[in-house]
């Protein structure tokens, strides 16, 4: 069976950092595109599925909480995690609000990233195909009524 790569959007108005973790992400096997801001991510989600975004709290056009919902609507089943180098309690609550799946620091911890990506992703996989397990399951319990003519049961 054929592994699926998984595609990656990075959203930060710091090209440093976008650079940096598009070579990173490529080099663990994603598919990697970026963005500088809300506009040019709400752009590359009308071209393209992704099945994460990571998304940084303070972009230039919008914050990041108020992107996570628009990025959600467009693209229900992407995980997003917001990147911050501004943690707080209320950025927390409000992330977590809007549904992100992650919450990172900067200074980025590479390792921790990774990690916490990794198992985003898992754990998308892992609900997608105990939904379609869920369904075979049904399919074999659910009483099927056959009927030999259309108008008598």
């Amino acid at each position: 069976m054929s592994r699926q790569i998984m595609s990656i959007l990075v959203i930060d108005d710091e090209e440093e950092i976008r650079t940096m973790l598009s070579s990173i992400l490529a080099d663990e096997g994603y598919l990697v595109e970026t963005a500088k801001n809300g506009k040019d991510a709400l752009k590359n989600i009308k071209n393209a599925k992704f099945d994460l975004a990571l998304v940084d709290i303070e972009l230039p056009d919008i914050k990041g909480t108020e992107l996570l919902s628009k990025l959600k609507q467009a693209q229900p089943k992407m995980a997003t995690v917001i990147v911050t180098g501004h943690p707080s309690v209320e950025n927390a609550i409000t992330s977590v609000n809007n549904k992100a799946d992650g919450y990172v620091l900067k200074p980025i911890n590479v390792p921790t990233l990774l990690e916490t990506i990794k198992k985003i992703l898992a754990d998308k996989t892992n609900s997608y195909l105990e939904m379609f397990a869920e369904v075979e399951r049904a399919k074999s319990t659910t009483p099927i009524f056959k009927y030999k003519t259309p108008d008598h049961w």
